[in-house]
């Protein structure tokens, strides 16, 4: 690669500078890299070049300075030589001159020389213009940067080879047009390779449209997955947009580095959350699995319980591990323990353990230290400790051993079999992986208090979780991340093989159902404006009945006693093998109705309906006449309820008593969830707020919302995620809905009859036109113009338009999507749908021809509650069953204007207003403001 001129080789050049004739003298600037010399030159000279440089010794820079002249302000002018043309014979000890002149010649000379070295260097080219070269170059590659300048490599005729040349990016217009001409060279095929920085990752569609030339299917390909899940999601929109021939292939490349898995963690998880909204089935996977990152979808409930245990194994420093410690790292652990060991065994005063306590005046690291190894040695690993404090006693410290083989007292030779030894000792005596994983740990500040919140008696902090652990994982060596993510996943994959074989794992949705549902008539809110003015974020209120009645619970035991499995029924079971209560240890849970008669149940005494799940499960179905059905451990049920220190239920044998007392305890918990019928016993009924409506377009507003530190989305570990749930009445089954439900297939069939759309336009050809306020008229093609080539085309409103190729088109798409739209979402006949006296769309149908905001006018600019702003009346049916989003059902404890005091409000109206708040400030259209454009348009359309 040719190297760039010296700013100072150009400053030389330009300089003019005087002097006597035919006299050599010593440039006097800093800023010289030449000796010049004066002598009588032609003002038709040419004039030095100003980019030469001074170190170029390939022949162009000479021939300029020998033939060549400065122009200078006087009758002479000065002529430059070049460095290598000082005579290095010169005597030195005639002038102070001829000295500097050879020293100077010698100092270029070795910079000359670590010039030539540093253009020797095989370094990597940069990763950008490396991957533009070898993919064929600018003139096969669209470049979608924020760069001015960039390397080409390109074939040096006079050298006989490639090199690498500096140039700026140029296009036919101006410079911030650059990525626009790009896009369209991509999009038409001139170009069929696009590389994209984050700077282009917004605003660029590079989807397969139907409407460009290049129709091939786009192959997506990450190098590095952004720290953000919602960049991530915005850049793999660029390729995955509406009006696309075909969806993109999408490439991942993932390091083996763990902390890469972070970022990877947090992607599959917001996909799997959009997936599942979109899909509508408690089976749905998410996108994430389809994209080739579901194995990253690890902040889930199997990966919070994962975490759990694994740490909780790591904090007490358990002896049984699924990961088998690296000698090498146990080494570098050991040095550790001996080295703190053999302090507190050489300061002489009291006992090695009282000495392993830190002192006052130690600054608050050491004290941090100092404590955690205390705990290590003493608590957690006592039997590790005494191990390593008699290996130190007989002179076998792996430190001392270290400092022998620095010194040169002792070879690698003799030395290695003492240390191996060593480490083996201390491996069996406890120093497994759980205990570097305590120490590595605390060295990114991960400590058992910190882990669970409870940083002080006067603090308390946020428990550790999925993402806050693997983001301090970033702060371990690449080995560390490596080997303890690893760690994590065993667990995860232990924990998720347990569920499979219980018949619990479902990552999909949480389906909401009890007694009774019923969904209430949702809240309206249109928060995109005229970006999108018919879709609206619907809030519903659903009342749940979570009990179970008596029928259904007879129902539920005779299902169970009717099954194959024996255990279900009432042989014993070996619950160890399961349960962890110990081998060999024969505990017995029978399946059927039992009865807690304890004093302080003043009603009723409380009922239950337990059945086991077999052999194969280590869980039970627990079923309450105010809770409904729920899922325990078997070891919880027998500790808890059949032999617990409080409460001991006996087995009912008198079904029909158990009936009567199970309907009495089932009426009296007719109350509200917050309610107490008797002592630990509350009432049946609770509420849920769900999102649903068209929520998917702004879903990463609402979980930036979700954001505690504030409305910012500064990363992923402030939100506060939602569940993604499906709200079915009793009896309602997602197989119940695909039975019914019309598909596109379905729909494509219907529309055979229908006009292609592919086919060129012609007279007949029915076309729609969408006006503001919502409304579409359809119309067809009445006649055809060849110069130009344009269409007219009537409307039932009895306008009259022509239209080019490109928007009779689009015309005639929005014609076929308002006839799916009839067809499936309002059930209209084919036959109606079809005729073109049908001009409104079906969001019109369901929210009313003309908007009803909530607010009255002018009490947008007075009112706290902002999503009141966007809110509109609903005039659409309620759904039977419900797919959304619902945040935890908590309460937070907010300063109110009005009231001049704090108030408390539920979590989901806490995003809904920090929404509102947040689309405010960006200047969208408050639901009046809509209603006045559109009134607006309408006057118009009249007039005209």
């Amino acid at each position: 690669m040719k190297r760039k001129p010296s700013k100072k080789g150009r400053k030389s050049a330009n300089k003019k500078r005087r002097g006597a004739n035919n006299s050599i003298s010593m440039a006097n600037s800093d800023d010289e890299s030449d000796f010049e010399y004066g002598v009588e030159q032609d003002e038709d000279d040419d004039t030095i070049d100003a980019d030469d440089d001074p170190f170029d010794t390939t022949g162009s820079g000479k021939e300029l300075a020998r033939g060549k002249s400065v122009k200078g302000k006087g009758e002479g002018s000065i002529k430059r030589i070049q460095w290598d043309e000082i005579d290095l014979s010169l005597d030195t000890s005639a002038s102070v001159e001829n000295e500097r002149m050879v020293e100077y010649r010698k100092a270029c000379e070795k910079v000359k020389g670590w010039l030539d070295d540093v253009d020797d260097l095989a370094l990597p080219a940069n990763p950008l213009d490396r991957l533009l070269n070898e993919l064929g170059g600018p003139d096969k590659v669209a470049e979608l940067t924020g760069r001015k300048i960039r390397q080409v490599r390109r074939f040096d005729e006079s050298k006989g080879k490639m090199v690498v040349f500096y140039e700026k990016r140029k296009g036919a217009g101006r410079f911030d047009q650059i990525n626009v001409e790009e896009r369209n060279n991509f999009q038409s095929g001139k170009k069929l390779v696009a590389i994209l920085s984050e700077a282009a990752s917004t605003g660029i569609s590079l989807q397969a449209d139907k409407r460009v030339g290049n129709q091939k299917r786009r192959v997506h390909i990450t190098l590095e997955l952004p720290w953000s899940a919602d960049k991530a999601i915005q850049q793999l929109g660029r390729t995955h947009r509406a009006n696309q021939t075909s969806g993109p292939s999408y490439k991942f490349l993932i390091s083996d580095v763990g902390g890469e898995k972070r970022f990877a963690a947090a992607v599959a998880k917001r996909l799997a959350l959009m997936g599942a909204l979109t899909q509508g089935d408690r089976r749905a996977t998410g996108q994430s699995n389809a994209l080739g990152l579901g194995g990253f979808d690890f902040d889930n409930k199997f990966g919070k319980l994962a975490l759990k245990t694994m740490l909780g194994e790591i904090w007490k420093c358990n002896k049984n591990c699924l990961t088998d410690a690296p000698e090498k790292l146990v080494l570098d652990a050991l040095k550790t323990i001996d080295s703190r060991l053999s302090e507190a065994l050489d300061q002489g005063l009291g006992t090695w353990k009282k000495n392993l306590a830190p002192y006052s005046d130690d600054t608050k690291s050491e004290q941090d230290h100092y404590k955690m190894m205390e705990d290590l040695l003493l608590h957690k690993c006592p039997q590790l400790a005494e191990q390593r404090v008699k290996a130190i006693g007989e002179g076998k410290s792996v430190v001392k051993y270290l400092e022998k083989l620095l010194d040169g007292t002792e070879t690698k030779e003799a030395i290695k079999p003492k240390i191996d030894e060593e480490v083996k000792a201390a491996m069996e005596a406890g120093l497994n992986f759980n205990v570097l994983c305590f120490l590595w740990l605390f060295d990114v500040g991960v400590t058992e208090q910190s882990a669970s919140g409870a940083n002080n008696y006067f603090k308390k902090g946020k428990p550790i979780d999925v993402p806050k652990f693997l983001n301090r994982t970033l702060g371990m060596n690449l080995l560390r991340q490596k080997l303890i993510i690893e760690h994590f996943i065993k667990h995860l994959g232990k924990q998720v093989t347990l569920a499979k074989r219980e018949g619990t794992y479902d990552l999909g949705i949480q389906t909401i159902g009890g007694h009774s549902v019923v969904i209430e008539k949702p809240r309206s809110f249109c928060f995109r404006g005229l970006e999108a003015k018919d879709e609206r974020v619907l809030l519903y209120k659903v009342n749940l009945d979570r009990g179970m009645d008596a029928e259904t619970a007879m129902q539920l035991y005779k299902e169970a006693e009717a099954s194959s499995d024996n255990e279900t029924n009432s042989s014993a079971t070996n619950i160890g093998a399961v349960g962890g209560f110990g081998v060999g240890q024969v505990r017995v849970i029978k399946s059927g109705f039992y009865i807690d008669r304890r004093d302080v149940f003043k009603e009723v005494p409380r009922m239950f309906l337990i059945i086991n799940q077999g052999r194969a499960s280590n869980n039970c179905v627990v079923v309450r006449p105010n809770e409904g059905k729920k899922i325990w451990t078997k070891e919880f049920v027998w500790k808890t309820w059949l032999h617990g220190n409080a409460c001991q239920l006996t087995l009912c044998t008198d079904i029909n008593q158990a009936m009567v007392t199970w309907k009495k305890e089932f009426d009296l918990a007719d109350r509200p969830s917050s309610e107490r019928y008797q002592r630990y016993c509350y009432g049946r009924h609770t509420e849920s707020c769900i999102f649903g409506g068209d929520i998917i377009p702004i879903l990463n507003k609402i979980l930036a919302s979700s954001n505690l530190n504030g409305i910012g989305l500064a990363n992923d570990m402030s939100l506060v995620m939602p569940d993604v749930v499906r709200v079915e009445p009793p009896g309602k089954t997602p197989e119940d809905d695909s039975a019914n439900e019309v598909t596109e297939s379905t729909v494509d069939e219907q529309a055979e009859d229908e006009d292609d759309s592919s086919e060129p336009p012609a007279v007949g050809h029915k076309v729609a036109l969408k006006m503001l306020g919502g409304s579409v008229f359809r119309g067809a093609i009445t006649e055809c113009k060849d110069d130009p080539e344009s269409f007219i085309t009537t409307f039932t409103d009895g306008s009259v338009v022509e239209m080019s190729t490109d928007e009779v088109n689009k015309a005639r798409q929005l014609f076929d999507t308002e006839w799916t739209k009839l067809v499936v979402d309002a059930d209209v006949p084919k036959a109606v749908a079809s005729s073109i006296e049908v001009h409104n769309s079906v969001n019109a149908q369901a929210q009313g021809a003309t908007r009803r905001p909530i607010l009255p006018a002018g009490e947008e600019k007075t009112t706290e509650e902002y999503e009141k702003i966007f809110e509109e009346e609903y005039d659409g049916d309620v759904p039977d069953v419900l797919v959304g989003l619902e945040f935890p059902k908590k309460e937070l404890r907010l300063y109110s204007q009005s009231a001049h005091d704090h108030v408390f409000i539920p979590f989901w109206q806490f995003v809904l207003r920090k929404l509102a708040e947040r689309l405010l400030e960006e200047g969208a259209h408050s639901s009046r403001e809509l209603l006045n454009l559109e009134n607006a348009e309408r006057v118009k359309l009249q007039q005209g």
